[in-house]
């Protein structure tokens, strides 16, 4: 069963594959294809479409190698150009003379074949792609032309030089690697960019200038080591794709020198995104478009003036924005809204904003600078203020978290009022008007008045740092107080000076340069101090002091700078005293630079030390003295500085004298110590060199120093600096102090080593290293090497001769002991033929310089003999080397003894050998040494004469070689000078020309061989590499020169060659393209069909791998190509003016702007001649009038100019159109394209005015307006506004000229002059208004004009009501008036008064048909106020209706209209709140709790209830009140009137919940408080929270045991049967015919086998006479407890059975048995540990028999029907649930068996089980998750055969019985899928796959019983199981068995194995009376895999 297969299928869903659908879609599909049976899924037409769609995108492309053209121009001296063939080769090294790179199918490529500079001298428009390779160093000069390739560029050395006017461009990547360059310089040169620029360690000069220059439609990637210089020039990104990589920002290395830009330029619609790191601009950045630059978490940090088009062009994320410039910076967005930033820094003094501004995190002010935020709104999370915050004070500032702890806010502008709030630090008023507090002002630092008034207000003041007024100060009744250390220059006395109240809460102030006036009352309220500084305090009220004082003076304190204890000062630092007060001698005369030095003292170290030289000058405040020493410091020199008390303040008040000391900083450089030391010998070879720092270094740049950047620092060289290059690899510490060399080889034997460092490193304080170098001597490693005379192999050495050892170096003895005649001989070994042959005696000297061993054999050598001689490693240098054990054999002769056996060879390769390498020596080896026939000596320089080497045959061609001969003269080599070619047939020959040293002539001889086949394939792509264009629907071919397979030597079919592919778009990094390939016939050409056709100049890669070889295994080299698809694009173009332009000039032209070169569509040039017909001029639409023009196209056929003949009229619409009348070069034709635009207006103004001239009756309280047709202004230019308007304008009564007092305003569209005059005109006058010239924006002047009205008062009086009509929250006891705007009267002219106002006045409840409401009326002497007070409060939230009627008037008679009012008094009743929950399944965590308020709620604090804090208001606990609390998350809508929870976790099913809301926690905003409201409720579990039940893994525990219990009752209810004909079979000789015992029955499948393998109770008692009768009853029960361990899809599952077997059988003969027997057994499985489980009740009957089959053989069978009942229980969430399900089962056997008795018996055996269930359908229930489970057929089988060997063996003491078993049996369970619903969703199928199970099993077992006298019974058994997973497992079985008597018997057995089953069983057997018998055993297993099994068996039996 494989779990893993669980499908849910819904029958009202299908999911439709997507053609581009996941893997896990195309997993599916495969395995359907594959024929998998466990997928299952119904297929649709958008399944086949998908299939389809796989099928296209598994496939892959291939390419082959582009036409290369390589630079190989010879230097010469004169200039070299592009274009000259003579320079180009198609190889690397070859001549020139090759067409050059001009075209798209050649690449130009540049190595070290030619550095020479390469030269343009016109455009070359695009060639495929240039490489400048490692090695080329010369430089590709453009020269002012265009450079264009089609690939990206890759540039490794060299230097690409884009000089004034020259154009360099690609349509791919830019790679600019270590050691190469591009560099741009000079006017008007460009670089084009079609895809990402990659700098990864070589160098990019961009160009100056504008952002035209440098335009890249990719990423920019600076990596590690690359350096862009951006030459004050900007990059434009006009990126093509969004995102990551394809338009990533990336500079690994962060900003930096050669790593910024220096403008930015951002357009298009696609995004670029900082991908590593932050980047800086060092000037503008401006970003155009819809795209963005995405910043992620990095920072920007811009030099310049930040320009955004929208807000959708920059997306934050969380990074920060930085303004560091040094000279003005703007922030502006050319759209109004506010844009946000994330974070921003103020790193610059001048950075002000263009527009308002938002930043949702912090915005950051540093120290010194400065954000003027320019009138605009600003608004920000978070301030952190260093620097200035200048306002106007009339913009809107929302800051959430304002610092008021450092930092100034400056107001500069006009306002009046603060809008910063009233808390600051800093706070500087520099404006022009008066700034008035309205509330109480903060300044925790310092305030200043540098222009303009502040005026209090009367309200109070804190300032905790100085105070300085160098304007006005209005202080009003307000108090000012210093509560802190402050400086107080008041600027003098008077109005703008004076304080009203002053308090001293702080340390101390102190008067500065003027005298204070406070004009009521000074207190101090703390104990600090306020100093007069000798200037004049007058105070007009009282003075207060308490506990603080008032000083005359400010005792002087000194601050000096650098600060006493200062380290690190740098060396040329002055010095200075800065004392808190003016200062003077304490004679009272001035201090000046001239007398200022003798007060200090400047000294080394302390008091005590040495004078150093200075001079002091003092500054013009006399508060600051300068030191300047007339030298620097020495570094790290400790400087002592002094004064005495020779100062004082004004007031007489002299300086306590005071010191400092300080250290000047390090300026020595790091010292070095090496080791070894400088000129060291008896280096070890592999030593490592050290270089040790005195302190901590880094890299000059002040970078760290690493391990990977430290070995370009140092020098190590053989002898000294002009030595070799030591290879080496060099580390640094964690503390950066020492440098470990670490040489990749060791030294050479006293090899003189150079090593040094430059002075490139330097400590913390910037001091560089001295640099240092060294030299040491290598130790003496080489061994002495030693010659031996005779030399080895020699021959014809004189019988008598000595044998000599001479040494290279004197030796001794590895003891370091001398050497000596006596002690030489032991050293030495001399013996016959070889080591094993007989010692020679001898006698050994060594000579006195201990370099020669002489032996002398005691007697000479016999003729022909060979002789052994060697010396081991006995022996050494002085330098303890060691020789290397040596040895040589020579051969004596004597002198007449005579050789005649000519020397035989050996050639190698051998004659006729194949396949023999193409590089192969070739060697003839002779019996013997040999020499020329006329007796010289052969050697190198003369073997080669004897040799004849040819190809094919002895005719064949000369092969070169060289030949060599071995020192012993038998060994020839002959070394081909170049390798063979492939499958070269050799031809090596000697002739009779050598003999030995005998003069026995060797025969001439020769062989030929074979060399290997060792040329790969070549390949061609059709289309060609670079080829363009190439149609869009071509194929493409790869053709081989042969046959070709796949590298495995597998067959190259259609079918697998799509794997090989690979075709992309791009190239190598593109996205791949659809595609099916095949193969032909001959196995030579693959044709690759791209599913759809290419897109439009779409660049195509193709590539094959080294994937395929020819039959000699030569595989192909890989190769790839590119091509460029047709152009298939109409060119797009642009029309100016655009359409629905307006406000275009009348006299202008119209252009139409092409993106490419056009042509006719017959293919005939566009010329002015022409150009004309194409185009259409109209007025108005395409149906109005032509316009005559005239047409040109410029030079480049890509812009039309049209010339109207006559300027347009005003406003005049125009109509142009072009048709499809154009294309470019690829016969791409234009769409037909039109625009209109809107000439400008050319028309003066015209005035429209209301009242219109000469109206009547027009209202007295009329304003008058005048409406423009168009926006105007002035005549001379300048805007028309409020403040000037009033100019323009007349307002008079015609009848005596009098003027009418007016104020005039005018609309932001400029267009209507509003004039509302100061009071009402008078009644029945003429009215005259005029205005002055005007003009519009085109300069069309209006004359001044005028009209006229009458006037006259027709307007009712207009009524006020209060409270206003549907106010709210009115106070129950308010007062009700209604307010005219004029004196009214009855409409009966008579007098309003407080008796008759009363009957005018209606007061109602809740409207006009509701209860009077009493209340008493009154109205003012002005007769304007009604007041109507009410007699009585009203109600809480009473609805109150008032209303007057028609019967009042003015003094015009014009009478009211009737008019009412309502109004709702306050709230003073409580909220109520309703509680309510929504259950939903398993109350999942998104169920929700709510609490729904009558009205909107706050805290009872006021504070707003807000998601932060509702939830700490709320109880839920379960069950009560008391009960544990349920943690949950709460919520409160907008409206404040929903409050909900959402718990943590799960409720329980059936929970009791418990939720309050306590009384005291909220309230309504008229401070009612919420009452305490409980609910409690009970969760319940819904049907909508049910989910795939196959997740649960008790209900798979429970199908798997379900079927594992049916297959368990089968196999139960089977063995037992067939156990007993085993019996009646081998025992049929005795007269027991009852076999009860009990079986093990365990889980694991392998431990069972095992257990029946060893039958384990074949020790049962046999007892009982039974066999005379025809009839026998026989009984079997048994006990099974298991367990199966969880796994990933079900739970654990624990197993108990129990069952007894009733049989009767009859004996036919002696052969033939039948019987019936019937079974019942209980089945119980635990699921899991919750307490789901089965309980399976089986009853089964059985027929079974055993039949003779021949003399030999016979037949077992059994057949049975059986009955199943199983109680199902499954734990669930929502409760437990219970069903019962039945089933029945079909089971039989069939045993086909032999014996053959011979020596042994041999028992070959046959068996096939088979079993059938099914388990009929059912449901559970009790609870919302009911299962319905669809009927399961459950079909198992099972074919053995085997073999049982047996022997019986007697001896006097025992017989032995071994036995022997080999068995093989294919298992089979096939069991149909288990199909589930819910119940309550009976339309939805959840199948648990089950699949066909095929196991094949092996058995082999061996083993012996033993019979021993005395009633025992021994046994030893051994079994192996290998199932066909390779798992197996041993047994071994050991048992014993005890009969005391022949009633009784006790066994014990012990079985262990490989899979660390374990098992022990116990058995007892008693014969009883009446023929009865009683078995019991107990038996345990414990198992590794299957958890454990106790068995406890039992059995009676009875013969009858």
């Amino acid at each position: 069963m494989k779990r893993e297969n669980i499908i849910a299928s819904y029958r009202s869903v299908t999911s439709p594959i997507k053609k581009k659908a996941t893997n896990d879609y195309y997993l599916l599909i495969l395995k359907f294809l594959m024929g998998k049976r466990e997928f299952k899924y119904t297929l649709n037409k958008s399944h086949l479409k998908a299939i389809f769609a796989l099928c296209l995108f598994i496939f892959s492309a291939h390419s082959l190698a582009a036409q290369n053209r390589w630079w190989v121009a010879i230097d010469d001296g004169t200039d070299k150009y592009w274009d000259d063939n003579a320079n180009w080769s198609t190889t690397q090294y070859g001549n020139g003379g090759a067409s050059a790179p001009t075209a798209n199918n050649l690449i130009a490529i540049f190595t070290s074949a030619s550095t020479v500079d390469a030269k343009l001298r016109n455009n070359i428009n695009k060639i495929n792609k240039l490489k400048l390779l490692n090695g080329y160093s010369g430089n590709i000069n453009l020269n002012g032309y265009h450079l264009a390739s089609s690939q990206g560029p890759m540039i490794n050395d060299g230097n690409v030089l884009v000089t004034a006017g020259s154009f360099f461009q690609t349509w791919g990547w830019l790679y600019i690697n270590s050691g190469g360059a591009v560099t741009a310089s000079g006017d008007g040169s460009r670089i084009k960019l079609g895809h990402n620029l990659s700098i990864n360690g070589g160098t990019l000069t961009a160009p100056s200038g504008g952002s035209n220059r440098f335009i890249l439609r990719g990423g920019f990637n600076l990596y590690g080591g690359g350096v862009f210089n951006h030459n004050n020039g900007t990059v434009t990104m006009s990126t093509r794709w969004r995102g990551t990589p394809g338009a990533a920002i990336r500079i690994d290395a962060g900003p930096g020198t050669g790593r910024n830009f220096y403008n930015l330029y951002k357009s298009g619609n696609k995004h670029a995104t900082l991908s590593t790191n932050d980047i800086e601009v060092e000037n503008d950045i401006t970003i155009i478009g819809v795209g963005s630059i995405r910043a992620q978490s990095n920072n920007i940090s811009v030099g310049g003036d930040w320009t955004l088009n929208s807000w959708k062009n920059f997306d934050a994320g969380t990074g920060k924005v930085i303004f560091n410039g040094s000279s003005a910076q703007t922030i502006s967005w050319l759209t109004n809204n506010t844009r946000k930033f994330k974070h921003l820094q103020i790193s610059n003094s001048d950075v002000s904003l263009a527009k308002n501004t938002g930043i949702s995190g912090t915005l950051t002010i540093d120290s010194n600078a400065t954000l003027d935020i320019n009138g605009k709104n600003l608004t920000a999370s978070t301030l952190v203020n260093n620097g200035n915050l200048q306002l106007s004070g009339s913009e809107t500032v929302s800051i959430s978290t304002k610092d008021t702890d450092s930092g100034t806010i400056t107001y500069d502008g006009t306002a009046t009022g603060l809008a910063y709030g009233n808390t600051y630090f800093n706070l500087a008023l520099n404006s022009t008007g008066t700034m008035t507090l309205d509330a109480d002002l903060d300044v925790n630092g310092s305030l200043m008045i540098s222009d303009g008034t502040l005026n209090t207000g009367n309200n109070d003041i804190n300032v905790a740092g100085n105070w300085t007024n160098s304007d006005s100060f209005i202080s009003g009744t307000g108090k000012v107080t210093f509560d802190g250390t402050s400086n107080i220059v008041t600027g003098g006395t008077g109005d703008s000076n004076d304080f009203y109240d002053v308090t001293l809460g702080g340390t101390s102030a102190a008067q500065s340069t003027n005298a204070i006036a406070i004009d009521n009352n000074f207190e101090i309220t703390s104990s600090g101090t306020w100093y007069t500084n000798c200037l004049a305090m007058t105070v007009s009220g009282n003075t207060t002091t308490g506990s603080g004082s008032i000083a005359t003076t400010l005792s002087p304190t000194v601050a000096f700078s650098p600060a006493n204890s200062a380290t690190g000062v740098l060396v040329g630092s002055n010095l200075t005293l800065t004392f808190n007060t003016a200062i003077r001698n304490t004679n009272d005369s001035a201090l000046t630079d001239s007398n200022v030095d003798s007060l200090i003292t400047l000294k080394t170290t302390n008091s005590s030390g040495s004078d150093i030289a200075f001079d002091a000058t003092i500054d013009s405040d006399k508060k600051i003295i300068t030191i300047n020493p007339d030298s620097d410091f020495s570094s790290l020199q400790a400087v002592y500085v002094a004064i005495g008390n020779t100062v004082e303040n004004s007031c007489g008040t002299a300086l306590s004298a005071a010191s400092a000391t300080f250290t000047s900083a390090d300026t020595a450089g790091p010292t070095i110590t090496w080791s070894p030391a400088n000129s060291a010998t008896g280096v070890a070879v592999d030593s490592n060199v050290t270089l040790t720092f005195n302190e901590a270094v880094r890299n000059i740049d002040d970078s760290a120093l690493t391990d990977s950047n430290i070995d370009s620092l140092i020098t190590l060289k053989a002898t000294n600096s002009s030595g070799s290059d030591i290879a080496f690899d060099a580390t640094i510490d964690s503390d950066k102090e020492v440098i470990t060399i670490n040489p990749t080889s060791d030294f050479s034997s006293e090899q003189v080593i150079y090593v040094a460092i430059g002075a490139t490193v330097e400590d913390s304080s910037g001091n560089a290293n001295t640099a240092s170098s060294i030299t040491f001597t290598a130790i003496d490693s080489i061994t002495p090497t030693l010659t031996l005379s005779p030399v080895n192999s020699s021959t014809n050495v004189a019988i008598d001769s000595n044998i000599t050892i001479t040494f290279t170096e004197a030796i001794r003895n590895t003891d370091n002991s001398i050497l000596t005649d006596s002690n030489i001989d032991n050293l030495i070994t001399l013996k016959t033929t070889n080591s094993s042959g007989s010692n020679i005696a001898f006698d050994a000297t060594i000579d006195s310089d201990k370099k020669i061993i002489t032996i002398n054999p005691d007697s000479d050598f016999s003729s022909e003999q060979v002789i052994y001689i060697a010396i081991g490693t006995t022996v050494e240098d002085d330098a303890n080397n060691a020789i290397s054990a040596s040895s040589g054999t020579f051969t004596a002769r004597e002198i007449g003894v005579s050789d005649t056996t000519a020397p035989t060879i050996t050639f190698s390769p051998a004659d006729l050998a194949t396949s023999i390498a193409k590089d192969s020596n070739i060697t003839l080896t002779f019996s013997e040494a040999i020499r020329n026939t006329d007796n010289s000596e052969i050697t190198n320089s003369n073997v080669g004469s004897l040799v004849t080497l040819k190809a094919t045959n002895s005719s064949g061609n000369d092969i070169a070689f060289n030949a060599s001969i071995d020192s012993a003269k038998s060994v020839i080599t002959i070394n081909p000078s170049s390798d063979f070619s492939s499958e070269q047939v050799i031809y090596i020959a000697i002739g009779a020309t050598v003999e030995d040293l005998y003069d026995n002539v060797i025969t001439a001889s020769s062989i030929s061989f074979t060399a290997i086949d060792s040329i790969s394939p070549t390949l061609a792509f059709d289309p060609i590499d670079l080829e363009n264009p190439v149609p869009v629907t071509d194929n493409i071919t790869i053709t081989f020169n042969e046959a070709i397979r796949n590298i495995d030597d597998s067959t190259l079919t259609s079918t697998n060659v799509d794997s090989l592919i690979s075709l992309k778009d791009t190239d190598e990094n593109g996205t791949d393209i659809d595609f099916n390939a095949t193969i032909d016939s001959n196995k030579k050409i693959i044709t690759i069909n791209p599913d759809s056709s290419l897109s439009s100049e779409q660049t195509v890669y193709v590539a094959i791998g080294a994937t395929l070889e020819d039959d000699s295994n030569n595989a192909i080299t890989a190769s790839s190509i590119t091509f460029v698809a047709a152009d298939s694009t109409a060119p797009n173009l642009d029309f100016t003016p655009a359409d629905s332009a307006t406000g275009i000039a009348v006299n202008s032209d119209i252009t139409i702007a092409f993106d490419e070169v056009i042509r006719n569509t017959d293919d005939s040039a566009l010329t002015d001649s022409n150009v004309d017909t194409l185009i259409t001029l109209k007025t108005t639409n395409s149906s109005g009038s032509d316009i005559a023009f005239d047409a040109v196209i410029d030079n480049s056929k890509q812009l039309i100019t049209i010339a109207p003949s006559s300027d347009f009229s005003s406003e005049q619409v125009i109509y142009v159109a072009i048709g499809a009348t154009v294309e470019d070069a690829s016969d791409n034709a234009i769409s037909a394209s039109s625009i209109t635009f809107t000439a400008a207006d050319s028309t003066a103004p015209t005035v429209a005015f209301v009242p219109p001239d000469a109206s009547n009756c027009v209202p007295i309280s009329s304003n008058v307006s005048l409406t423009f047709n168009e926006a105007v202004r002035n005549p001379d230019d300048s805007a028309i506004t409020d403040s000037n308007v009033g100019n323009l304008i007349t307002l008079e009564y015609t009848s005596d000229s009098s003027p009418v007092a007016f104020t005039a305003t005018i609309d932001s569209d400029k267009k209507i002059i509003t004039i509302n005059p100061d009071s009402d005109f008078v009644s029945g006058e003429v009215v005259n208004v005029a205005i002055e010239s005007v003009e519009d924006s085109s300069n069309n002047t209006m004359s001044a004009t005028s009209g006229t009205f009458c006037v006259v008062d027709s307007t009712a009086p207009v009524l006020t009501f209060s409270p206003a009509n549907s106010s709210t929250m009115v106070a129950e006891d308010a007062d009700i008036t209604l307010t005219f705007n004029e004196e009214i009267r009855l409409i009966n002219d008579s007098a309003l008064n407080n008796t008759n106002v009363d009957s005018l006045i209606t007061l109602k409840e809740t409207d006009a048909n509701g209860n009077d409401i009493a209340f008493d009326a009154t109205i003012d002497s002005d007769n304007k106020v009604i007041t109507v007070d009410l007699v009585s409060d009203l109600s809480s939230n009473q609805i109150v209706y008032v209303a007057i009627g028609a019967t009042v008037e003015d003094s015009y008679n014009n009478a009211i209209t009737a008019d009412s009012a309502t109004f709702t008094t306050g709230d003073s009743l409580p909220p109520t709140v309703e509680i309510e929950a929504v259950i939903t399944a398993s109350i999942a965590t998104d169920s929700d709790i709510t609490f729904t308020f009558s009205e909107k709620i706050r805290l009872v604090n006021d504070n707003e209830a807000d998601n932060t804090n509702v939830g700490s208001l709320i109880t839920l606990k379960d069950t009560g009140a008391n009960g544990a609390d349920i943690p949950f998350s709460a919520t409160i809508n907008a409206a404040k009137t929903i409050i909900t929870i959402n718990p943590t976790s799960n409720f329980s099913s059936q929970q009791i919940v418990y939720a309050e809301v306590p009384g005291n926690t909220f309230e309504d905003y008229s401070d009612n408080l919420v009452p305490q409201t409980i609910k409690t409720f009970t969760a319940e579990y819904l049907k909508t929270s049910l989910s795939n039940p196959l997740n649960e893994k008790d209900v798979i525990g429970l199908i798997e045991a379900q079927i594992e219990s049916a297959k368990r009752m089968i196999v139960h209810s089977t063995k037992p049967v067939l156990r007993r004909m085993e019996f009646l079979r081998r025992h049929n000789d005795q007269n027991n015919l009852s076999n009860q015992g009990v079986k093990l029955r365990f889980v694991n499948s392998s431990v069972t086998e095992m257990s029946h393998a060893l039958n384990l109770s074949s020790l049962v008692n046999q007892t009982s006479d039974l066999f005379g009768n025809d009839w026998a009853i026989w009984s079997e029960g048994s006990v099974t407890i298991g367990e199966t361990d969880e796994n990933t899809f079900s739970s654990i599952k624990k197993i108990k059975s129990n069952g007894i077997t009733l049989g009767i059988d009859k004996i036919v003969d002696t052969n033939q048995i039948y019987g019936v027997a019937i079974r019942m057994e209980d089945d119980e499985s635990d699921i899991g540990s919750s307490g789901s489980k089965l309980d399976t009740d089986s009853l089964s009957l059985s027929l079974y028999g055993t039949f003779p089959f021949s003399e030999k053989t016979y037949i077992d069978g059994t057949f049975g029907v059986g009955k199943l009942s199983t109680d199902l229980t499954r734990i669930h969430e929502s409760g437990t649930l219970t069903g019962k399900r039945k089933g029945e089962q079909i089971f039989s056997s069939v045993l086909y068996g032999a014996e053959f008795n011979n020596d042994i018996t041999l028992s070959p055996y046959g068996r096939i089980d088979a079993g059938y269930t099914k388990l009929k359908s059912y449901s559970d229930s009790g609870k919302v998750a009911s299962i319905n489970y669809n009927e399961q057929k459950i079909k198992t089988a099972r074919a053995s055969i085997g073999l049982l060997i047996d022997d019986e063996i007697q001896t006097q003491k025992a017989t032995f019985m071994p036995n022997a078993r080999i068995e093989y049996g294919k298992d089979i369970v096939n069991a149909s899928d288990a199909v589930l619903s819910y119940v309550v969703y009976p339309n939805t199928d959840y199948t648990f796959r089950i699949d066909r199970e095929e196991t094949d099993n092996f058995r082999i077992g061996f083993g012996t019983d033993v019979l021993v006298d005395g009633g025992w019974i021994l046994s030893a058994d051994f079994e192996r199981n290998q199932e066909e997973n390779s798992s197996y497992e041993n047994s071994i079985n050991l048992g014993a068995s005890f009969q005391p008597n022949s009633t009784t018997e006790y066994s014990f057995s012990v079985i262990g194995g490989s899979s660390s089953n374990k098992q022990f069983g116990i058995d007892f057997d008693k014969s009883m009376t009446d023929d009865w018998t009683l078995n019991a055993s107990l038996e345990s297993a414990q198992s590794s895999n299957s958890g454990y099994n106790n068995t406890v068996e039992f059995s009676t039996r009875m013969s009858f």
